[in-house]
């Protein structure tokens, strides 16, 4: 009975004492999403590009920079904003040897805020305004130098079921090597103003077979679509067989101010993978319509064939793919990649040159580094090597040798790691 007593005083006093110490404040939910659950990163990007064109130019140069960006959690769940500065600049670059597309036109060096947005979010579907990324199979980022595409307008996307849906406005570019946004129709090379109208879906009944569409407007200038379908399966013990296949069509609108009349091209493409534990064998097609070269003015084109240097979607172009590549993680170096593709010149339109191209990647990820070195895990490094043989119409030849040093660094951090 006593030692009852004394329990209950002991744990009266107890709750009196806890009482009389203030609780924590609670972090608000502004704090959390605009700083603790916020998201630091830091890219460093360095490229070293050297060309040598015995039929033109040979455009060369060192850039070094990267990007910051700065996206808070949501708030609500409702409610983001984001923004990413970019830049490049000049660490050796002779200004006879411009045109790498890596810095500014005349060697420059250049700093852009390229994304500034924010985003609302219902359920699933988010709603984003202003300057941000797009990555759909014509409209994309096209992030093959210093700094990506980016674009102005406001975009919806999200899903409905089994189907991922996009939905956009745009109404300016900021192109790769570019500080500044300009017009969508400026970006194409037309001296108007416009606005693009985008649209894309993807479906996936199930997880062996993948499939989507995409379709982008922009009046008096071009319509153009893309679809392709990817199907996966197994064929043997370790081993898979991937097929794909691709159909493009696009037009003149309107005043067909890009084109001139009566513009119309279409592109059919098919590639087929085995893949076995590491290794990936490729062979792939391309045919392209003779009414016309397909035109790309805002990312990279998506056809199978687009190598290094070449995109062979010219005007009545046939192109034969053919490729390899090993994953060395079967072997116990796990991040290296090296891979070779060719793309060979079937046909193509009188007075058009041939070429044939030969295309050779080394990527390393220091992912898997452990221990004392695992400061370096977030680097990745990537070397490739492009040679371009061409025939001219009048049989002469002409050669082409493209090499390219990519260092990628990037560190995210988040408030509450500071």
């Amino acid at each position: 009975m006593l030692t009852g007593t004394v329990v209950a005083v002991l744990m009266h006093g107890a709750a009196l004492a806890a009482d009389a110490v203030p609780a924590p404040e609670p972090v608000s939910e502004i704090q959390r999403a605009l700083f603790d659950d916020a998201a630091l990163t830091l890219h460093f990007r360095s490229y070293l590009f050297d060309r040598d064109n015995t039929s033109g130019s040979d455009p060369a140069a060192w850039a070094g920079g990267g990007w910051i960006g700065y996206e808070t959690d949501w708030i609500s769940d409702v409610l983001k904003f984001g923004l990413v500065g970019y830049t490049s600049q000049p660490l050796w670059a002779p200004d006879d040897r411009d045109g790498t597309l890596l810095l500014k036109p005349g060697q420059e060096g250049y700093g852009v805020l390229g994304q500034a947005y924010a985003a609302l979010k219902y359920e699933e579907q988010v709603l984003t305004l202003y300057r941000q990324l797009v990555n759909q199979p014509e409209v994309n980022p096209q992030d093959s130098r210093m700094t990506p595409n980016t674009f102005e307008g406001v975009s919806l996307k999200g899903e409905l079921g089994l189907v991922g849906y996009y939905a956009g406005v745009l109404t300016a570019m900021k192109q790769r090597n570019s500080d500044e946004f300009i017009d969508i129709a400026n970006a194409a090379g037309v001296n108007e103003d416009s606005d693009m109208f985008l649209g894309g879906l993807e479906f996936s009944p199930i997880d062996e077979l993948k499939a989507r569409t995409s379709l982008y407007v922009v009046p008096d200038l071009l319509a153009s679509s893309y679809s392709d379908a990817i199907w996966t399966a197994p064929v043997a013990e370790d081993t898979k067989l991937r097929v794909s296949g691709q159909f493009m069509y696009q037009s003149g609108i309107g005043d067909e101010l890009l084109t001139g009349p009566d513009f119309d091209a279409w592109v059919f493409g098919i590639k087929g993978d085995v893949i076995h534990r590491g290794l990936t064998l490729t062979a792939g097609y391309t045919g392209n319509g003779s009414d016309g070269n397909w035109q790309a003015p805002y990312g990279s084109w998506p056809g199978y064939t687009s190598m290094i240097v070449k995109d062979y979607n010219r005007a009545g172009e046939q192109a034969l793919l053919l490729g390899a590549s090993y994953d060395f993680e079967e072997l116990g170096a796990k991040g290296l990649v090296l891979s070779a593709l060719a793309a060979i010149d079937l046909d193509v339109d009188s007075g058009l040159p041939e070429n044939n191209e030969y295309d050779f990647t080394a990527d390393y990820r220091f992912s898997a580094l452990e221990g004392n070195l695992e400061w370096l895990a977030p680097l990745w490094l990537r070397v490739r090597y492009a040679y371009v043989d061409t025939e001219n119409p009048d049989d002469t030849d002409d050669r082409l040798d493209d090499f390219r040093v990519i260092v990628n660094y990037e560190l995210q951090l988040h408030g509450s790691d500071l």
